[in-house]
């Protein structure tokens, strides 16, 4: 069994359902909006003192129950994620398992291995060879959809690269022909229609015109509050309208939220 191997069976067993291996070159390459909390590969490299890493594992966990998209933060809190008053249950859990997959590597394997949740994790899956970068900027994965969230374990192993995600799945979809379906299901229009390809980084998406960019006002807008799913006064799910949209993701409706719940 090759080191891939083994790497990836172990990650499987610790909850993720996909692995990939990026290549810190390219994905260093890449340009990211300001103001999420993004940073390129050196910049974490340096900051984790892992300048010595030479690929970039790509790990993604099927996000099968919303309750995992529950967030809560105080007033104010830091959208990326990074500040103390923001808690968000996804993070929390990719966090914490990409730990045990980088405690093993280090620790049975020689390679130090850092989790990085901080450089731009949907691109790294698409150069991974995992998926394709849809219409609303989601990884649309051809075996989930865009029900996946990412981490980034930057490991001194030298691994064989993945090669980039070569199909245009929204392309392929026919529900998707006239009208992407993710950019139609947003009631508040703020998917800039068409492919992502080529468009500004963060100009695909109208942030202020989305009801995420609001779902940490101090007291939001009737217009927002509509589609905030609150579950505390500061805690809410994230919006996945868009998300759960997408035809490639009727499999985890159809297939694993049934065998989960012990319906199937």
């Amino acid at each position: 069994m090759s080191i891939e191997e083994e790497i990836e069976k172990f990650s499987k067993e610790n909850g993720f359902q996909l692995f990939g291996v990026a290549d810190i070159a390219e994905l260093e390459k890449i340009e990211f909006p300001d103001g999420r909390g993004m940073e390129k590969p050196s910049e974490f490299m340096k900051r984790a003192m892992i300048e010595d890493a030479k690929s970039i594992i790509v790990l993604g966990m099927v996000i099968w129950d919303e309750g995992m998209n529950a967030a809560v933060n105080a007033s104010g809190g830091d959208f990326s994620g990074g500040g103390a008053e923001y808690y968000n249950l996804y993070y929390e859990v990719l966090e914490t398992r990409g730990w045990r997959v980088s405690e093993w590597l280090t620790r049975e394997k020689g390679f130090r291995t850092i989790p990085s949740p901080t450089v731009h994790l949907k691109l790294a899956a698409h150069l991974s060879g995992l998926g394709f970068i849809g219409h609303n900027t989601q990884v649309i994965t051809p075996e989930y959809g865009p029900r996946v969230r990412w981490i980034a374990l930057f490991t001194t192993a030298d691994l064989e690269k993945g090669k980039p995600f070569d199909r245009d799945l929204c392309a392929e979809q026919p529900l998707c022909k006239n009208e992407s379906l993710c950019v139609k299901s947003c009631p508040y229009r703020a998917i800039i229609p068409g492919p992502s390809q080529g468009v500004e980084p963060g100009k695909k998406v109208d942030y202020d015109g989305c009801v995420v960019a609001h779902e940490f006002d101090p007291v939001p807008d009737k217009k927002w509050e509509k589609y905030i799913r609150r579950i505390t006064e500061r805690g809410f799910m994230e919006c996945t309208i868009c998300n759960r949209s997408c035809p490639y993701g009727k499999i985890v409706d159809d297939e694993i939220i049934p065998m989960k719940s012990g319906k199937q």
